[in-house]
């Protein structure tokens, strides 16, 4: 090697080494930490099965849910341009982070205030105090929920993984601490208060990484604004349609089918949206990891798919053989009147892998309008399939619904998806060295 010219195959081998490292302790901590918040979220659900009547299970499981549904509508796709382009910030980071955090906060507290005047009220507000508090709890659940993918665009995805694990915890001896409450209220605060101490410790890790960290000390190289705007109009609208299905189905089931079905559709879909999240979450560290190396997209590529087969995979089978064990623990009539919706999740879930590696490969490209359009075609057939089936079969027709759902998404973005696989290019020798220069090869 001649004097001064740095070993360029060397140099790459090492930007591959860090991508791919830093990819791998992120998505194995996701998944353990998913693996864990959903074992003991179902405990939570099943203690709050054991220690609360059924109707005020399904009360606070409607309240519950719609305030995440709220909280990730009232994020504004912010979270998916944090995954995307923080990494590429610099200087800029605290900034956006500043401003950012302070639009949802305020989103998320209007958003709540709207379903507490135009919502159902009968079926979910007990009281006034229950109605007061209730957009309070919408915007914590908005920090929390963005800050797990502002992690994974600051390369420390293990972070949040960490944050859901203590609060799949905590939050667990909250609620055997107020069982002596009897009301859906308790289960409520047992689920928001540990949320709301585990943002803040959060938030502050993160802010010294930003001021610490040298990825974030250099000049941003953000694409122009127009691209950016672009971005954001594609991602929030998949956002925006995705919430519509998880917000409709809990109020479809407890105005179609009662609180108390409410109760044990919520026990089951624990176990399922455990597992769909782990899905997802797995996809926001490839983005980020892809856009801090942008020369290693084919072999970042590759393990998401290999990841995600094998997360999928082995948690349908689980969901099949495990999650009726399970139901068996928190009583017969929970069994009896969901386990046919884990039977089908265990076809659903894996299915939707497809548009999950669809989506992230779209992200990383900045080609968002046919995972926008089969967003909307699955919604419609979740939201209309579950009104219907819910009020044929009970909880099991959402099952149903998204077994149908997922069957079309996967139908149509099976294509592309093996298309841009193999047309995913291994970066040329100068890329490498680009990548190296601005940043992207420094270890985490």
């Amino acid at each position: 090697m001649t004097a001064g010219v740095p070993n360029i195959e060397a140099l790459g081998a090492d930007v591959e080494h860090s991508a791919e490292r830093n990819l791998r302790l992120n998505t194995h901590s996701l998944i353990l930490a998913n693996v864990l918040a959903g074992v003991l979220g179902l405990i939570f659900w099943a203690a709050a099965a054991r220690l609360f009547p059924a109707r005020e299970v399904g009360v606070a499981s409607a309240l519950i849910t719609s305030a995440v549904m709220l909280s990730t509508l009232s994020i504004l796709s912010i979270d998916t341009m944090y995954e995307r382009f923080l990494p590429l910030a610099g200087t800029r980071t605290g900034k956006l982070l500043e401003h950012g955090f302070l639009l949802v906060v305020a989103t998320s507290a209007l958003a709540g205030i709207a379903l507490v005047v135009f919502g159902p009220r009968d079926p979910l507000f007990g009281s006034g105090w229950s109605m007061a508090s209730f957009p309070i709890l919408v915007m914590v659940l908005a920090v929390f929920t963005l800050l797990d993918k502002t992690a994974a665009g600051l390369g420390v995805a293990r972070w949040s993984a960490a944050k859901n694990a203590f609060h799949a915890a905590a939050k667990l001896a909250v609620l055997v601490a107020l069982a002596w409450t009897d009301v859906a209220v308790s289960i409520v605060f047992a689920w928001g208060a540990i949320a709301a101490a585990a943002a803040v410790f959060l938030w502050v890790a993160l802010i010294r990484r930003i001021r610490s960290h040298p990825r974030f000390l250099v000049t941003p190289t953000l694409p122009p604004r127009r691209e950016l705007w672009s971005y954001f109009r594609s991602s929030f609208g998949i956002t925006a349609v995705w919430v519509i299905g998880p917000l409709a189905v809990p109020l479809i089931v407890i105005t179609q089918v009662g609180a108390e079905a409410n109760a044990y559709f919520a026990i089951a879909w624990a176990m399922i949206s455990a597992l769909y999240l782990t899905v997802h979450l797995v996809v926001s560290p490839f983005v980020a990891e892809v856009a801090a190396h942008p020369d290693r997209v084919a072999s970042l590529s590759r393990r998401l798919v290999r990841t995600l087969a094998v997360v999928a995979g082995v948690g349908g089978i689980g969901l099949v053989v495990v999650g009726p064990l399970m139901l068996d623990v928190v009583g017969a009539e929970y069994r009896a009147n969901s386990v046919g919706l884990l039977y089908l999740a265990g076809v659903f879930v894996p299915l939707s892998v497809v548009g999950a590696i669809y989506e992230g490969l779209a992200r990383v490209r900045r080609r968002l309008t046919l995972a926008l359009a089969v967003r909307c075609v699955s919604t419609l057939v979740i939201v209309c399939g579950s009104l219907i089936g819910a009020r044929v079969v009970g909880v099991v027709g959402v099952g149903w619904a998204y077994l149908a759902a997922e069957a079309v998404s996967a139908l149509v973005l099976i294509g592309p998806v093996v298309l841009w696989l193999r047309r995913s290019p291994q970066g040329s020798r100068f890329d490498k060295v680009l990548a190296i220069d601005s940043g992207g090869g420094q270890d985490e």
